[in-house]
């Protein structure tokens, strides 16, 4: 037997929209919520570590700053692992000020 219109799936509806109206909703599934900051993963290639860290850079001026990694994805922006984020060097004549938060510091008690 062959599949005939009176098989095929129903049309959705407005009715089967989510709130927002853009897409049907799934049926049978629930929302699941998603972190506020998604993991993603260094942008150096063939490194599959977790990203820590965002670098910057003006050409112009021969300056790379390094962030703790930003909340959202920048496609002017790299994100690094911590372990290329320490392995860094910049080109001779440029400058690179490390403003991470988190970096370690020294503590005299």
């Amino acid at each position: 037997m062959g599949v005939g219109p009176e098989d095929a799936a129903p049309p959705t509806t407005s009715d089967d929209a989510d709130p927002s109206g853009s897409w049907p909703a799934p049926v049978g599934l629930t929302a699941v919520p998603r972190p506020l900051l998604a993991e993603r993963q260094c942008t150096r290639t063939g490194c599959a570590e977790r990203a820590e860290v965002t670098l910057t850079y003006h050409y112009g001026q021969s300056q790379v700053w390094l962030d703790d990694l930003v909340r959202e994805r920048d496609p002017h922006t790299y994100d690094l692992c911590d372990r290329h984020a320490r392995r860094l060097s910049v080109p001779h004549g440029w400058h690179l000020d490390d403003r991470r938060f988190t970096r370690a510091a020294l503590v005299a008690v």
